[in-house]
């Protein structure tokens, strides 16, 4: 077997938050993922160990997806009870940290909703050229928790043509 065929794609990125019904809301009406794999508290002590919190801490998830295959999921999970944690992180990015990266149809329509919802917007939409030849709109801005968002204003579903999913 070649290498990188040991292992899939990202399937989801799972984010400990302070509160989740501000993350689904941020995530549903901002970002648009209104799907939903998932909702509900788990209890398995199993789960809390892989995880390496405490005995008896009982999770609540929610996992998001957009429309196409299971694959780029958001997992929000909030813990109960809820350990100290520090503050969101605000500004530019920082060494270390995970930024999340999304196609969206429209910058200026994502822009309006995080001004609304009073969000860190890191940078506003602007034209950048990654490699000669092609040029990009992107922003950056914060979710709820500070995670890091990048979207790149292109079609979602245009992604998506000429791929197929087996089993699908």
């Amino acid at each position: 077997m070649a290498v990188g065929q040991d292992i899939s794609p990202l399937v989801r990125t799972a984010i400990m938050v302070r509160d989740l019904r501000a993350s689904l809301d941020f995530y549903q009406n901002v970002l648009g993922l209104d799907e939903s794999l998932f909702a509900g508290t788990i209890e398995d002590p199993r789960v809390t160990q892989l995880m390496g919190v405490a005995d008896g801490t009982r999770l609540h998830a929610h996992i998001l997806k957009a429309n196409g295959p299971p694959f780029g999921m958001i997992g929000l999970f909030e813990l109960d009870p809820m350990p100290a944690n520090p503050a969101p992180a605000t500004g530019g990015a920082r060494v270390g940290e995970t930024c999340l990266v999304f196609y969206a149809r429209s910058l200026e329509v994502v822009e309006a909703r995080l001004r609304s919802g009073g969000h860190d917007i890191v940078s506003p939409s602007t034209e950048i050229s990654v490699r000669p030849g092609h040029r990009s709109s992107e922003m950056i801005f914060r979710d709820p928790d500070g995670i890091l968002v990048n979207c790149i204003e292109r079609d979602p579903e245009a992604v998506w043509q000429g791929y197929s999913v087996p089993g699908q």
